[in-house]
C-alpha cells in the first residue's frame, strides 16, 4: 500500500535538496512556484512566528534537464512509478518546527507496510490514516513529503492534512484514478510505500 520501506524511504535532507533543485529550476526557467496572489492552492497564513508562502501538491517528476519538479494536479492514475506529494515554503523566526502529515485513504488498509513496524509513521485505530511527524530545522525554508502508489492500493478520494507546530496549514484533497497500478498486490517483500 502507501507504505514506506528501506528501499523507498528517502531521507528528508535528500528530498529537501531535490525540492530546492526543483525550485531553483523553476526560478531558472522563469516559472517560479505560484505566489499566494496568483495561484489556487497557494497559502498565506500567519501565526505568531510562521508565514506560509506557498503550499503545492502534485506528482514529482523531472524537467528536460533532469531536475526534480512538482507537476501540480489533484487527479492522477494509479501508476506505481510516479511519486506524489507536497511541499510547503514558509518563513519563521524559529530555529526548528514540527510538521505533521495526516494521510487519509478512502477505505481502511490492513497492511500499511514496513514503515508502520519501523515507526516511520503511525496508523489510526480505524486503519485509514497514516500520521507522519518530524522536527526539522527551518534554515532551508520548506518542508516536503512524498508517497508512491503500490499495486492494490485503493483508488478514489484521498486527503493529506499538513500541520506546522500544531497549526493546520494545508488540507490537500486529491483523487487517484483507476490505472495500470490497480492490479492485485504483489507478494510480501516486493511492496513499497511513501517516501519522505
Amino acid at each position: 500500500m502507501f507504505k514506506r520501506n528501506p528501499v523507498g524511504f528517502v531521507a528528508h535532507a535528500a528530498l529537501s535538496a531535490m525540492v530546492v533543485a526543483g525550485l531553483a529550476s523553476c526560478a531558472a526557467s522563469g516559472s517560479a512556484p505560484a505566489t499566494p496572489a496568483s495561484a489556487p492552492g497557494a497559502a498565506t497564513e500567519k501565526s505568531a512566528s510562521l508565514q506560509v508562502v506557498s503550499a503545492q501538491f502534485g506528482v514529482f517528476g523531472a524537467d528536460s534537464r533532469g531536475r526534480r519538479v512538482l507537476f501540480e494536479t489533484t487527479q492522477f492514475p494509479a501508476i506505481t512509478a510516479a511519486p506524489y506529494g507536497w511541499y510547503i515554503v514558509f518563513k519563521t523566526d524559529k530555529p526548528t518546527v514540527v510538521w505533521r502529515e495526516e494521510f487519509e485513504l478512502p477505505v481502511p488498509l490492513e497492511d500499511w507496510g514496513p514503515g508502520e513496524a519501523m515507526g516511520i509513521y503511525t496508523i489510526s485505530p480505524d486503519r485509514k490514516t497514516a500520521v507522519t511527524e518530524r522536527i526539522v530545522p527551518t534554515r532551508v525554508g520548506f518542508i516536503a513529503n512524498e508517497w508512491r502508489y503500490a499495486p492494490g492500493d485503493p483508488i478514489g478520494a484521498h486527503a493529506m492534512r499538513v500541520y506546522i507546530d500544531g497549526q493546520l496549514v494545508k488540507d490537500f484533497r486529491f483523487n487517484i484514478e483507476d490505472g495500470p497500478g490497480t492490479e492485485e498486490r504483489p507478494t510480501r517483500g516486493t511492496r513499497r510505500g511513501p517516501t519522505t
